[in-house]
């Protein structure tokens, strides 16, 4: 990966969680776009990202790296969120 791509992607999922919580309580819990476990998995690549930058930083070991990457259920629902906030 390139210095800016964990960036860019815990940008996007960043994003991705906001709308979802935005639908979520415009609709009274109603209406998701990611069930619980879907924001938990999209949550712990967050988390690996996190743990890659802070390695890059020097403020981890390679040991402590974590590595993790959703589903690709969930990774073209990210994308569906994505396509439709930047319509």
């Amino acid at each position: 990966m390139k210095d800016n791509q964990p960036i860019q992607r815990l940008n996007k999922l960043h994003i991705a969680l906001e709308q979802c919580s935005a639908i979520d309580q415009l609709s009274d819990g109603k209406n998701k776009i990611f069930t619980t476990g879907e924001r938990i998995a999209i949550n712990q690549e967050r988390g690996a990202i996190l743990s890659q930058i802070a390695y890059g930083n020097e403020e981890i070991t390679a040991l402590e790296v974590r590595t993790y990457q959703v589903s690709s259920q969930i990774e073209n629902k990210i994308r569906f969120t994505l396509s439709k906030i930047a319509q």
